[in-house]
């Protein structure tokens, strides 16, 4: 079978302030644990990888991968024989993903910095792509979806899961960024516009937690879907 590769965009804004902690914290074992506890809970973060129907073998990739909390979790799955290439364009996160790669062993890690228009992927390469809180923090959406979909191979997934209450989707696009969300059809219209085919979205994927302590979590519901690059 051949060696395929996965892209994962993941988040940054969950668990805040590990952001501000980058310069401060003992990045430890414990402190990444400490940090990853509530993701299953607050994202079902396990139905989120689920998605991407990964093998072992797969090359993964986390763009705008944050703490790597995902790229940890696809190194695992895609095992030794794999590749996962955990990006981000911000200097707090590289500091991270270095420093997780490191003290969990993750020799089939590595981290790449890209810019906002382009994550710098391989074209006709990737098996899929996962964007976790972070596609509504694309200030160059359509230039970032069209090298994505040139990155991935024909049948290739773009699975993306962000935050929006239903309240707030007759907002211009420019005023549910400020508030850290983004209305799914929106999305599907932009995927559209550029060439992929979205499969489903499931809306919501996780309901609002008033009570979590991960401010996305508590803000509004978390959406998942499920895009593909047409063969």
């Amino acid at each position: 079978m051949p060696v395929s590769l996965i892209v994962l965009v993941a988040t940054s804004g969950i668990a805040p302030g590990w952001q501000q902690n980058s310069a401060s914290a003992p990045l430890t074992v414990q402190y990444f644990k400490d940090l990853d506890k509530n993701r299953e809970q607050d994202q079902r973060a396990t139905d989120i990888l689920k998605a991407l129907s990964i093998a072992g073998g797969d090359w993964v990739a986390d763009v705008g991968a944050g703490n790597g909390y995902y790229s940890q979790r696809l190194a695992d799955l895609v095992g030794p024989t794999g590749k996962v290439f955990a990006e981000d364009i911000a200097d707090y996160a590289m500091n991270f993903l270095h420093r997780r790669a490191t003290v969990f062993d993750l020799r089939n890690v590595e981290v790449a910095k890209g810019d906002a228009d382009n994550p710098k992927l391989p074209a006709n390469s990737l098996a899929a792509v996962l964007v976790v809180d972070s596609y509504h923090h694309f200030s160059q959406y359509q230039p970032m979806s069209e090298q994505i979909l040139r990155a991935l191979k024909p049948g290739g997934r773009f699975v993306i899961a962000d935050y929006s209450l239903p309240d707030h989707r007759g907002q211009l696009r420019a005023d549910q960024l400020k508030i850290h969300e983004i209305d799914p059809e929106l999305v599907r219209t932009e995927l559209e516009r550029v060439g992929f085919q979205v499969l489903r979205c499931e809306d919501p994927f996780v309901k609002r937690m008033p009570e979590a302590k991960d401010s996305s979590t508590s803000r509004a519901d978390l959406w998942l879907m499920i895009a593909v690059r047409p063969k």
